[in-house]
């Protein structure tokens, strides 16, 4: 997985992203500076842009994450420009809401190409804030974001073209949450892109849409590892992206999978990721758990890849064309908390002898290959003295 180490809590490893924050919004990926999350690229996310619109849920955007910033390179981006003054109000929107807005530490975040500079306020007895020192400069992205009750919010500040402040923002937040049964998940849609006949992998993407309908921002991990917000996949899988616009989430490898850890604000939020996972047969059986029920489950696989059945044959498979591509196309409804659906996939390709020996070559760094070659050479000639002296006469 494409994932540098960072700090840990029991029974999880952990990581911020290696790549470039995707579907989170320039505000976020700001706010956030450099908790982003690995996100489709190239093909992979033309494909998952696609399908997403096939599928009727929110195409990932993308923004590149801050790069390395010095203080020297702020100074000369935010120097000798026009004054300029931010202020906003923080308005708690929890129904009943009993937690108060004074004494918020918030921040201004002032990014371009080269230069990241911050400078910090802290809210009034009404919840406002206001930010003196900022600068109006060219190329410049500004975002504000602050930490409520453990849950991360943030939006980004239109300063306009035309000089002047910008009119005041308003930033909601809300009363934290920690128990699970605030989250459901309204669909979950899982494509088997195709089976790959010399490495014997399967590629695969998922989009689930997590809703939150209890008026409240869902904090997780606040009750152990097993409060995350949890995603499991096939054994041995490999090759894991994910994209969310959760705001500020990290990813964890967990038993099984791996967790988004971020807050879920009220609403509706997709979480897509694709990944790869081994077969060594002509049929093999993914099993999906779904520790937030689903109301409603899609799967599909191209018909020239893979025959797609359900395991227990309650749904049955029926062909569809999306982009003018035939599909196989399994939906179920109604899946309960901690239910499960196993998919069959059978007619996997299985490779030949000169399809394995590809996948070796194409294994071997560059520079090994004439050793490699030397070796399969020596191996070929040691069964070729076997063989013949074996039909030699006594």
């Amino acid at each position: 997985m494409d994932f540098r180490r960072g700090r840990g809590c029991a029974g999880i490893r952990f990581w911020h992203a290696g790549g470039a924050a995707s579907g989170m919004g320039r505000a976020a990926a700001i706010a956030a500076a450099g908790m982003g999350i690995v996100a489709p690229r190239g093909a992979v996310a033309a494909f998952s842009i696609a399908l997403a619109l096939a599928l009727g849920v929110a195409a990932p955007r993308t923004f590149a994450g801050p790069a390395a910033f010095t203080a020297f390179g702020a100074a000369a981006v935010f120097a000798q420009t026009e004054a300029l003054v931010v202020s906003g109000r923080i308005v708690n929107r929890t129904p009943g809401a009993s937690g108060g807005v004074d004494g918020i530490p918030v921040s201004l975040h002032m990014q371009s190409d080269d230069a990241y500079e911050t400078i910090d306020a802290v809210t009034d007895a009404d919840g406002g804030f206001r930010f003196d020192g900022a600068a109006r400069a060219p190329g410049v992205i500004y975002a504000v974001s602050l930490r409520y009750q453990g849950a991360l919010y943030g939006r980004e500040v239109d300063v306009g073209a035309d000089g002047g402040s910008p009119p005041p923002l308003t930033i909601d937040v809300y009363d934290a949450v920690f128990d699970q049964s605030a989250l459901r998940v309204d669909s979950a849609s899982v494509l088997f892109a195709g089976a790959d006949k010399a490495t014997q992998t399967i590629s695969a993407m998922e989009i689930v849409k997590i809703v939150n309908d209890s008026g409240r921002t869902f904090v997780p991990g606040n009750q152990g590892p097993m409060s995350l917000l949890r995603f499991g996949l096939p054994p041995n899988s490999d090759g894991l992206q994910v994209d969310t616009r959760l705001l500020g989430a990290d990813i964890a490898q967990v038993d099984r999978g791996f967790a988004v850890i971020g807050s879920v604000p009220p609403g509706s939020h997709d979480i897509m990721f694709t990944y790869n996972f081994p077969y060594d047969r002509s049929e093999t059986t993914v099993t999906k758990s779904f520790p937030f029920g689903a109301e409603s489950l899609r799967a599909l696989s191209p018909d020239e890849s893979m025959e797609l059945a359900a395991g227990d044959g309650l749904w049955e498979t029926q062909r569809v064309d999306i982009g003018a591509r035939p599909y196989q196309l399994i939906e179920a409804a109604g899946i309960a908390r901690g239910g499960s659906v196993s998919l069959e996939l059978s007619g996997l390709p299985r490779p030949s002898a000169a399809d394995r020996l590809r996948a070796a070559y194409g294994g071997v760094r560059y520079e090994y290959a004439p050793a490699a070659a030397l070796a399969l050479f020596l191996c070929a000639l040691v069964v070729f003295a076997v063989a013949r002296r074996r039909r030699r006469p006594a």
